[in-house]
């Protein structure tokens, strides 16, 4: 049985992008929709059984009607095809209060085999492919909201919480397992029992944290302390052959030593330059239980954006402008979303030529910032931070003045360059 495992397309993110002048959309929409409409095609030459998406299609819970419009665009060929895709809601697409639908909701109401997963099943799923019957075990993201409208947990800390809801999940998981190791029924589509059976692929999916798992570039570990974490063997129970995750942006395989795979798909684009040396893509898993190993992945890089980051000190150049483009010419810049940032002395200002570096940056798709540091010829005299200071010198010059911050610099600068470039499309009115 073939499946493609992909997660975290966020679209809705708009970091470094601008209004394309031939849709009107924010060009970064853009990128996110060509690299989801490449791993579709992906999943049709492919001829999978099932294509599993593990959560976070939004950035945010109230994505747009045009976000809403390309999501499902994209997927319509899979439909088409008679692909069964499953769905699972992630954190970024579920609202914080309690009774409003999620941002996937609308697929119960779009033709084709979807199967959306708002909160784990009450028994093993059995999706029905052309290879067979594929047993599904889902995990979406735990939504704390319907847990605290019971009183019995209103009164748990976050900490009780959290562990409430692991010990919920891991009894959740091993309650399914026996099923099908005890051979009990499923329910298909078409109201049918079925035998559930080890000898059936089974794939548990999930929108969770696995301890120990590798953040990308852009995620903070800080944000993750309090959510619920799983260990690999609390997910990788028998008779699962697969574990697909999503919510941890890094692609990765937390159980390469062992079976069965515990993989993280990863996004399918980049967000922020600290993911500018990170692959992307999406997994195509191969389940075969009269093979060993079970199960084989391969992962496929996406058509993702280019990040490049270029970096150069001219302190010492006598042609500080002919050194920082002879960095930009070691790197391959065409299309990508570049940043430039140079170091130089106080009185080699003047001599820094901005237009042969923006020339230099010609087939860049976007110029994302050129960036320079002062080196002061008096090392001790302090920054002012003015009107006329763009918000990433403010930032960098605010980071300057407090040695608390020293090893922070380009987060709080990535940080901040994304609120305002939200701020900015929704005062545009970009999409």
């Amino acid at each position: 049985m073939k499946l493609l495992h992909t997660a975290d397309i966020h679209l809705g993110t708009k970091t470094h992008g601008r209004r394309d002048p031939d849709t009107g959309l924010n060009t970064r929409l853009l990128d996110v929709q060509r690299s989801l409409d490449a791993v579709v095609q992906r999943a049709l030459d492919a001829d999978v059984d099932a294509f599993l998406f593990c959560g976070d299609a939004y950035h945010t819970a109230d994505p747009t009607p045009t976000q809403q419009k390309l999501f499902v665009q994209s997927l319509r060929p899979l439909a088409d095809a008679g692909i069964p895709i499953v769905l699972l809601v992630g954190n970024h697409d579920h609202p914080v209060t309690f009774g409003r639908a999620s941002s996937l909701d609308i697929f119960d109401h779009i033709a084709g085999e979807v199967y959306c997963y708002r909160k784990p099943a009450s028994d093993v799923q059995v999706i029905e492919t052309d290879s067979g019957p594929l047993q599904f075990i889902p995990l979406p993201w735990p939504i704390r909201s319907q847990i605290l409208t019971k009183d019995e947990y209103r009164s748990l800390s976050p900490d009780e919480l959290r562990q409430f809801i692991e010990e919920r999940y891991v009894n959740y998981i091993q309650r399914r397992t026996n099923e099908i190791l005890e051979g009990e029924h499923g329910v298909t589509t078409d109201g049918d029992k079925r035998v559930l059976s080890p000898d059936v692929p089974t794939v548990l999916a999930g929108h969770v944290t696995v301890q120990g798992a590798e953040l990308a570039g852009s995620e903070h570990a800080t944000l993750i302390t309090s959510e619920p974490k799983f260990t690999v063997g609390q997910l990788a129970v028998p008779p699962i052959d697969y574990v697909a995750l999503g919510h941890v942006h890094r692609p990765q395989d937390r159980n390469e030593e062992g079976h069965p795979p515990v993989v993280y798909a990863g996004s399918i684009e980049r967000v922020t330059f600290n993911e500018h040396d990170e692959s992307k893509g999406v997994r195509l898993v191969d389940i075969d239980p009269s093979r060993d190993p079970v199960t084989r992945t391969t992962f496929v890089e996406t058509p993702a954006r280019p990040f490049v980051a270029v970096r150069v000190d001219v302190r010492d150049a006598e042609a500080p402008t002919e050194r920082i483009l002879d960095a930009i010419r070691e790197r391959d810049v065409a299309d990508a979303i570049v940043r430039v940032r140079y170091h130089v002395e106080e009185e080699q200002v003047a001599h820094v030529d901005q237009s042969r570096i923006r020339s230099a940056l010609e087939a860049a798709d976007t110029i994302a910032a050129i960036e320079r540091t002062i080196e002061p010829a008096e090392r001790k005299r302090r920054t002012v931070v003015t009107r006329e200071s763009s918000l990433e010198d403010a930032v960098r010059q605010y980071v300057g003045q407090h040695d608390e911050l020293t090893g922070m610099e380009d987060e709080l600068v990535e940080a901040a360059l994304e609120l305002e470039t939200e701020l900015e499309a929704e005062h545009s009115g970009t999409d």
